[in-house]
């Protein structure tokens, strides 16, 4: 019996066994599919996405770092421009300073210069029984508050003048044109009649003004008046000691000059 010709019959006799067998397989085309193509595209479209989000913040950076160049051009032209301006100040400065150096020379030699006797002067001025001392450029005269006052008063006791009458005398032949800070000083005592610190400093400081400018009449405009308190103890007030030497108003001559 003889098998029927089909094309999928494995036992037919005319046709090649090989043959037969590549009509059983799928059949590959070369065509990529649809769907491989739009995967490409996509990623590509993101792609493109971001090298522009990527320009775009490049250009802002940039365009920022144009301003800054900018900005720090003109305060380099600035500071440029202000020293010159400078250098001629200065330039200006040394010609008049040689200027009158010449003009002085020719009038007799004497050279204008800082006045440097201020520091020599201290070792001068002697008040018998207080304190002098050098404190920076300023002078300072120590006057015991308690030497002058009754405790927690500003009324000078007689005893009291031959102190500030030395002193005035001293200021007048040392230092009659410099400017002079009357310092009222206390220490850290409750005082009675609920008066503050700071009330019974300012009163003991005008109180020797008072004196200076009246009794000894050195000139009102030389002095100044401040009220610092418990502000700037000299010792510790954990003593007695210490408290009394707070205790004081202080004559603080300047290097400064009081004009007429």
């Amino acid at each position: 019996m003889m098998c029927p010709l089909l094309a999928g019959c494995s036992q037919n006799p005319f046709m090649p066994p090989s043959s037969a067998a590549a009509l059983t397989q799928p059949v590959e085309t070369a065509e990529t599919p649809a769907s491989d193509w739009e995967r490409r595209i996509r990623d590509l479209d993101a792609n493109n996405r971001d090298l522009h989000s990527q320009l775009a913040q490049t250009r802002q950076q940039v365009d920022l770092l144009r301003e800054q160049i900018g900005l720090l051009q003109k305060q380099l032209a600035d500071s440029s421009e202000r020293l010159q301006e400078m250098q001629v100040a200065r330039q200006e400065a040394q010609q008049q300073l040689e200027s009158l150096r010449a003009s002085t020379a020719r009038r007799g030699g004497a050279i204008i210069t800082a006045n440097s006797s201020f520091q020599q002067a201290l070792r001068k001025i002697e008040i018998q029984g207080l304190e002098v001392r050098q404190d920076g450029d300023v002078l300072r005269v120590h006057l015991p508050a308690d030497q002058l006052f009754p405790p927690g008063s500003a009324q000078i006791v007689g005893s009291a003048f031959p102190v500030l009458d030395q002193a005035a005398a001293e200021i007048a032949r040392n230092y009659p044109r410099q400017r002079i800070v009357i310092e009222g000083h206390t220490d850290s005592t409750p005082l009675p009649s609920g008066v503050s610190p700071h009330q019974l400093a300012a009163a003991q400081a005008i109180a020797v003004f008072d004196q200076l400018t009246r009794r000894n009449r050195l000139p009102a405009r030389q002095f100044s008046v401040t009220a610092l308190g418990p502000n700037h103890p000299r010792e510790s007030n954990a003593t007695q000691a210490g408290q009394a030497r707070n205790r004081r108003v202080e004559l603080v001559i300047q290097p400064e000059t009081y004009e007429n």
